[in-house]
């Protein structure tokens, strides 16, 4: 008997899954960008894989159209797959890149002391000659 685990369980075509991730995202942005990104990191494999498949020439036993079809949600699955369980590294620099940077005690310091100067001198407002 096989168990299977929820991130198993992601079907490239399920639009619920995508429906849920859409309103995970909009309730807490910073916890649905891995999600996001591993998505964005399967649509990056599907294309490669695609491309890969045109490269090679067609021919042979297996060459009937059926199974081109099953041929590709066999690829659209394994891209999936591969980008839940870290694929080429993608999802993992786009969450890197894309999560706010914790700020330094320099970029806090020099945060501080800038709003202390802002309240200190105040613009001039006026009208204009």
């Amino acid at each position: 008997m096989m168990s299977s685990t929820p991130s198993s369980q992601v079907l490239f075509h399920d639009p619920q899954g995508l429906q849920g991730l859409k309103r995970e995202a909009i309730q807490n942005p910073s916890k649905a960008l891995l999600p996001v990104a591993q998505q964005f990191e399967s649509v990056y494999l599907q294309m490669m894989l695609k491309s890969m498949r045109q490269a090679v020439p067609e021919g042979g036993l297996f060459n009937e159209e059926s199974m081109k079809t099953y041929r590709d949600m066999m690829d659209n699955q394994l891209a999936v797959n591969l980008a839940e369980k870290g694929g080429i590294g993608l999802a993992k620099v786009m969450v890197k890149q894309l999560s706010p940077a914790p700020e330094s005690a320099e970029t806090q310091a020099l945060q501080l002391s800038l709003r202390q100067a802002a309240v200190k001198t105040p613009s001039k407002t006026g009208a204009v000659e």
